[in-house]
Order: structure tokens, then sequence, then C-alpha cells
């Protein structure tokens, strides 16, 4: 169990210095690493995520609880920057540090205590102080008039909101028929309804907009998690916005995925392209590369064996390809680096970072010119990219998606982009809304645009008003 915390400590310390989100660093159990993904490592990956969402939660709380203590000073040698925990790692936080947070969350919060051997120095040691911490625990309670423990939390408005907000899950055909699903989700104990909104746990709703996509309570995580459907890459836990672009896109001989990390989109196109023809998924980040290849193994659709699918990670920048390089390419998937504004985060709102299941979001610097100067350059960058893409020269369509509510991102976006040199050249224009979820209500801001451009874009919205979300 002393292993348990330390790696434990280790997705945690990646958490905190947004090398990734919550849910990617917690399923692998240490910084998003390949690792065995088998049923019991998947299990594990729950209890390390359920551990650190926990602490993540009191984190507030578990620090002016350990400062009031004074615990890192006093036991300086096993929680100070010379502690053997930090042996090869140095980062910042320290990992130390993030043991200490671990382990006082165990003993304060949780009725079995801290789950290692009583012989482990790091326990023995944080035990010692056990009735101080308790005594600094009840004064922080008396001092914020906090009736229950449970009171310390912090995000409850964000989850408040984040658990009106479904589980969809897609069903990946390169591996699963929907019928097959649907009958592995009866297994499970889920019922389908046809109603517009989940009222029970186990119930589950097709997608009315994307085929094979469903929308689960947001309890059912856990339980989907579990399941070998996941562990075998049946089925992928992603938004329904992150599922608009390969379906507007649809199937092509030839297609590619210009910004590909993690790799739900590009899924998704390979699936609807069944496995077949060529798909090129382009990542720059070599760490985010790792992710994509890790991610599309687990889909089933990498070309190289053993898998049969029809995709060929490049780890290269997409602005840096010479487009007559790839001149069979017809179909595209763009989804640049943006703000992530319009993201509504499930467990990421504990942190401030971002959902691993959006794509290339870059985290807007606090503060209105800041913001206003960093909207800017993503816009920038992303008309660049969209005029890069106009260049392919076999291409005829494509897809340009974000996540954020700014009109610089998006609708600015598009009109300077079909105002440019390449769009003139190449004829480019928008395709018409019979052809973009034409039965998707929500469209673009026509006061951003046109009217007649607004009604060509998809916009996804949440509905405050319902309580469980709908499909």
């Amino acid at each position: 169990m002393a292993d348990f915390y330390v790696r434990s400590a280790r997705a945690l310390q990646d958490i905190l210095a947004h090398r990734g989100s919550v849910k990617a660093i917690s399923t692998y159990g240490d910084g998003g690493s390949a690792r065995n993904e088998s049923a019991h490592a998947l299990s594990d990956a729950r209890r390390v995520m359920a551990l650190i969402v926990n602490t993540l939660a009191f984190r507030e709380a578990l620090l002016h609880i350990i400062g009031a203590v004074d615990l890192s000073r006093r036991e300086a040698k096993w929680f100070g920057r010379g502690s053997p925990l930090n042996k090869g790692n140095t980062d910042e936080p320290m990992l130390c540090e993030c043991v200490l947070l671990l382990l006082v969350h165990d003993l304060l919060f949780e009725k079995r205590g801290i789950q290692a051997a009583r012989a482990w120095q790091p326990r023995e040691r944080v035990e010692r102080y056990k009735t101080q911490l308790h005594a600094a625990l009840v004064r922080l309670q008396l001092q914020r008039k906090c009736a229950r423990v449970e009171d310390l939390r912090s995000g409850e408005a964000e989850r408040a909101v984040a658990e009106r907000i479904p589980r969809w899950v897609r069903v990946n055909t390169l591996k699963i028929s929907e019928d097959e699903a649907q009958a592995a989700f009866s297994t499970l104990g889920f019922v389908l309804t046809n109603e517009p909104v989940l009222s029970a746990q186990n119930e589950y709703a097709r997608s009315t907009h994307v085929p094979g996509v469903y929308a689960f309570h947001h309890r059912a995580s856990a339980k989907l998690m579990g399941s070998d459907l996941y562990r075998d890459g049946a089925i992928v836990l992603q938004d329904l916005a992150s599922c608009f672009p390969a379906a507007i896109l649809g199937a092509a001989e030839t297609a590619l995925d210009a910004t590909a990390a993690p790799g739900n989109k590009t899924s998704h196109l390979s699936a609807l392209m069944g496995g077949e023809g060529t798909l090129y998924a382009f990542e720059r980040a070599p760490m985010r590369y790792k992710t994509l290849v890790r991610m599309l193994g687990r889909a089933g659709c990498l070309a190289e064996r053993p898998h049969r699918g029809n995709v060929h990670p490049q780890k290269q920048d997409f602005l840096a390809v010479d487009p007559q390089e790839y001149a069979g390419v017809t179909h595209m998937l763009l989804d640049p680096s943006c703000s992530g504004s319009g993201i509504i985060n499930r467990l990421d709102y504990l942190t401030g970072s971002t959902d691993d299941e959006q794509d290339n979001l870059e985290g807007v610097v606090p503060g209105e010119k800041a913001e206003k100067d960093r909207l800017a350059a993503l816009a920038a960058l992303q008309t660049r990219m969209i005029r890069r893409a106009m260049e392919f020269p076999g291409l005829t369509r494509f897809t340009y998606s974000t996540c954020s509510v700014h009109d610089e991102e998006n609708e600015h976006v598009v009109v300077a982009a079909l105002e440019s040199d390449e769009a003139v050249k190449g004829g480019w224009q928008l395709a018409p809304r019979e052809q973009v979820l034409p039965t998707w209500p929500h469209r673009g801001r026509g006061e951003a645009c046109t009217p007649e451009m607004a009604e060509c874009m998809g916009v996804q919205v949440v509905h405050k008003a319902k309580k469980e979300g709908g499909c």
C-alpha cells in the first residue's frame, strides 16, 4: 500500500503541475503513462482517481490544517525538500508534499485511516500528530461554521453544474456493433429510454443527432469504466460536442486529422471509415503524441500490427508539412489550439485545468487585457491553420472546431478564413445546414458574422434548466 500512495502522489503531482487532466492522469495511475489495462489495473486506477479527487476537493482545508500543525517543518526529514520521497523527482510541487496531502486526507477523512504498513515511516510520522491534526480540523470547522466535515469540500457550485451533464459514450464500431453494445449495456444493468431526461442512474438514451452515441447518467461513469467494454476499447467516453466534427465530415478514402491528440475524434473518423482507406493523424508534442498512439491502440484503429485499422500517426507539426506530399487527402479534421472557455468540466474544476476529452486547449491568462491578447493570438493561429488546410490540393471538405464561447475564435475566424486569398483561389465556402447537423437546433451567432453564415455552424449549449441534461 505504500507503493499505492507513492503512485497516487506522482499522479497528483502531474495534475497540480497541469501536465494533464484529472481523469486522464488518474485513469493511468502514474502521469498518464502507458500501463497494463487489465481488469486489476483499471480497478487500481479507479482507486487512485477516487483518492485524488477527494484529496483535491479537500486540498484547501488540508493545506490549512497541515500548516496549522506545521507538520512539514517538524517532519522535514520526510516531508521537506531533502526527503527520500523526492529522490530523482525534483519537480514542483514536491512529491513529498503530495504524499503528505494524501496521507493526511486518509487520516482525517477515511474511516479506515491510512492504508499502508504501520512500519512505513511516512505513515508513522504523520500519525504521531493525529491528535493535533484532528484538533486543527475541528477548529477550522468552527471558524468556517461548517456543521459537517463535508462542508469543507471546495467546488460545490461547479460540481452541481457538472452533475447536470450526462456521461456521453460512443460505441466503437471497429470493435463492436451497436446491437452488441446495447446487449452488453443491458447485461451491466442499464435500460434504454426514449425520454429526453435521464431520471434514474441505470437509464441511458440514444443521441438523436449523432449515430452510435449514447447519454448515460453522470453517476454511471464508474460502472462504465470498470467494464470490459471500456477496457477493450469497445466504447469511448467522449462528449457529444467532441463527436460532432467526425460525424459532420463523414467517411473518406484518404483523410487527415491535423491536431489529433488525444485521439477521440481520430478514432471516431476511423470507425466511420470502417477501418478502411488511410487516415493520417498529426501531433507535434511528444507527450501528447504518446497519448495519441496509446488511445488509438486501445481503440484498435492503428494501421500497424497487431491492429487492423487505418490510422497512421505522424509526430510532426501540421503547419510545417508540405501539402503537396499529401495530395491524396480529400477530408480533414481541424481542431486547433483554443481557449477551452466553452468547457464545463466534470472533475477539473478542482484544479482549473481542462478536460482531456477536448483536444488542443490553451489556458487563457487571467485578466482582461491578457485574455484579449491571448484570444487574438489564438485566433491568428486558428486562421493560419485553416488557410494552410485550404492549400492541400486534393482537399474537398474539412471541419473547423473549437471548445470556445468567444466570437474571436469562432465566427470571426471563419469570416477571416473565407476572406483569405487561399479561400478565394480555391473557391471555398461553408457547407449548407443540411450537411452540418441539420437536426441540431443551436447555430452560430448571426451578429458575429451573418445570419446566413450562422445557419451553417453548429454550437453546443448547456441547458441550465435540465437537471440531468438531455440528448
